[in-house]
């Protein structure tokens, strides 16, 4: 088992030795460029937040947008028809009224 405070140990003393490292390049170009202060650069790690990710109502909402979008366009240009904007799932609504509904709680006699 690999000790932790080993580890840890040995990527600062890494560190230390690679900022060292800048501080040197950073004194040469200061002498070849005739800059009489040094250029520091902050020893600070720069952390980066993790990825976003979309939920699937996200998705699918960008999905539905692009889609409209892309629709609208074409019928402007007179090679679609105009959308018709029915929820899935439902009735339309000549039919919902010309027939009762599926599901009905019966009553007893």
């Amino acid at each position: 088992m690999v000790d932790l405070k080993d580890a840890v140990s040995l990527l600062r003393a890494k560190r230390k030795e690679l900022i060292d490292q800048l501080d040197a390049v950073d004194k040469a170009l200061s002498v070849l460029s005739g800059v009489a202060g040094t250029v520091t650069m902050a020893p600070e790690v720069t952390r980066l937040d993790p990825p976003r990710t979309l939920s699937d109502e996200h998705k699918h909402a960008l999905k539905e947008g692009r889609r409209k979008a892309r629709h609208s366009k074409d019928a402007a240009a007179g090679l679609a028809r105009e959308m018709t904007d029915l929820s899935p799932g439902l009735a339309s609504g000549s039919r919902a009224r010309s027939q009762s509904p599926r599901l009905v709680k019966r009553t007893k006699p």
